[in-house]
């Protein structure tokens, strides 16, 4: 009999892994904690789950052999049970049920502020980020071709492809003196800020899954006061686009123009 139990609990503990994996996949939130590339395999390792748990419920009390016999591949009787495990099924069940109840109920479904505030105060080089853009050559001919335009004539760019500019000379060159056009979350700036007057643009981008998310920055210069923003408030920028050298490092800086609050793009396209 406590054979028996032990296969369904088990099996429930299967199920229960299968049914958080397939309720992530149809969550809202899912964009928060893995890349829309990676969100089938979510869906498949639910599925097969769910389909392992129903196969060893409905098949708990069917009897199989060990593989022991004689050379006639008779089996016999033996004394001891090879299914038996040292972990208790009850006990396996509350270290699965516990946590996911836990986590379940107390995640707000977004990065910690404090994670984030620490993560987008660092520097990054942008030459040595550039396995992840993949920017094809560029010339002021190019950029009219292939970028629109803001109304007042701003080419419109991702803060992401105006931060990799900066680890390649030729988008340097281009880029330099043009104005630009784009959006992200507002902070203050800590690094390479001598007069004061600059603020950080930046934005969070998610290759896998929310464990490898990196905050991809870019400095932003006034010429008068800086504006009172709350912290983190999403933005939309217009300025001339401007880069400095510092220790055989690159940085972008835009010299702003114009700055509104904007709204914040949906979790589907935040982290990209």
């Amino acid at each position: 009999m406590m054979l028996y139990v032990q296969r369904i609990l088990f099996a429930l503990c299967i199920l229960m892994w299968g049914g958080v994996m397939l309720y992530f996949y149809q969550s809202p939130h899912l964009d928060a904690y893995l890349a829309p590339k990676f969100q089938s395999t979510l869906l498949i390792g639910g599925l097969a789950c769910c389909v392992v748990a129903l196969f060893n419920l409905i098949t708990f009390r069917v009897q199989t052999s060990c593989g022991h016999g004689d050379e006639c591949g008779h089996d016999h009787e033996h004394s001891h049970d090879h299914e038996e495990s040292d972990l208790n099924p009850f006990m396996a069940i509350l270290i699965i049920l516990v946590p996911l109840i836990v986590s379940l109920s107390w995640t707000t479904h977004k990065i910690d502020e404090a994670h984030i505030h620490k993560q987008s105060a660092q520097d990054l080089d942008p030459a040595s980020m550039r396995f992840l853009a993949d920017l094809p050559p560029f010339t002021k001919e190019t950029l009219d071709k292939t970028r629109q335009k803001s109304a007042d004539g701003l080419y419109q760019l991702n803060l992401l492809e105006l931060f990799y500019s900066a680890g390649d000379s030729e988008l340097e060159r281009v880029f330099t003196g043009l104005p630009f056009e784009t959006e992200g979350f507002l902070r203050d700036e800590t690094n390479r800020n001598p007069k004061g007057n600059r603020m950080r643009l930046y934005r969070l981008f998610m290759t896998c899954c929310a464990a490898d998310m990196k905050t991809i920055p870019m400095s932003i210069e006034f010429e008068g006061d800086l504006p009172n923003f709350p912290a983190n408030t999403w933005v939309k920028v217009g300025g001339v686009m401007s880069y400095e050298h510092i220790d055989g490092v690159t940085y972008p800086v835009l010299k702003v123009q114009r700055i509104d609050e904007a709204q914040a793009p949906d979790s589907g396209n935040l982290y990209k």
